[in-house]
């Protein structure tokens, strides 16, 4: 399941490349046209959706249809800045729950196998982050859902209009 996820962490030399994972894989140095996309994918939730959640460096951030959780890791880079480690999925996977401890586990073993640690305490937050995308996703659902039903209720009203008329 985490193979859902974009995570990408910025090299903490700040001159080799950053670590990317895309759907289960480890994108090489020479998967720019990948790399691009996946920075691009990540930065258009960053700039149209809003932000759902953010305490002690965990925030999360969603549109209509995909989050990005950003988590800092206890290493800094050589300019002594926090790095955060980013996982992006789709919204969709928040029905089917899970979905807190699915981003755990894959910010988890990508933080290990990049070399970084993450605090136990900040992961526990990524995982309560998501109960903010699970209301945003059910009051969509209820909005979308009166809407639908406000429609069918006034075409039933012209439906009825129209037939007392004679159409």
């Amino acid at each position: 399941m985490t193979d859902q996820f974009i995570l990408w962490a910025q090299a903490l030399d700040n001159s080799s490349p950053d670590h990317f994972t895309v759907h289960g894989n480890d994108l090489g140095n020479s998967d720019t046209v990948q790399r691009q996309e996946a920075v691009s994918k990540v930065s258009a939730v960053i700039k149209k959706g809003a932000r759902l959640f953010e305490r002690d460096g965990v925030m999360l951030t969603a549109d209509a249809s995909h989050f990005v959780i950003e988590i800092p890791s206890v290493q800094s880079d050589l300019a002594g800045r926090i790095a955060p480690i980013v996982c992006y999925g789709p919204n969709g996977v928040v029905a089917t729950g899970g979905h807190g401890i699915m981003a755990v586990a894959a910010l988890t073993a990508f933080a290990r196998r990049i070399g970084r640690t993450l605090q136990p305490e900040q992961l526990k937050l990524v995982d309560v982050s998501f109960d903010a995308l699970k209301k945003k996703s059910k009051v969509g659902r209820m909005v979308r859902t009166a809407g639908l039903s406000g429609l069918a209720l006034a075409l039933l009203v012209l439906v009825y209009w129209l037939r007392q008329r004679g159409w």
